[in-house]
């Protein structure tokens, strides 16, 4: 009984354009604690959890494009799919 509801849980964690958002969110709220000083911050050593959240959200949206571009293929080239 539990089982599909884990996996109605799993299709929706891994779903691509979820982990795209959830990269854009934390690229976005990252760089507005760190935009202001992220050069200065870097080149000095002051790296703090601000720059690890920014790392974070650049590989999440890295790791959703190739999905992404395969989902926009299919609804403008549904025939080569």
């Amino acid at each position: 009984m539990m089982f599909p509801f884990l996996k109605k849980v799993e299709s929706w964690v891994r779903n691509q354009w979820v982990d795209a958002s959830v990269g854009f969110i934390l690229l976005f709220t990252a760089l507005s604690d760190t935009g202001d000083t992220l050069f200065d911050d870097v080149m000095s050593g002051n790296v703090g959890t601000s720059h690890g959240v920014l790392v974070l959200g650049l590989a999440h949206i890295i790791r959703s494009i190739p999905p992404v571009l395969h989902s926009i293929g299919l609804i403008f080239y549904p025939e080569e799919a």
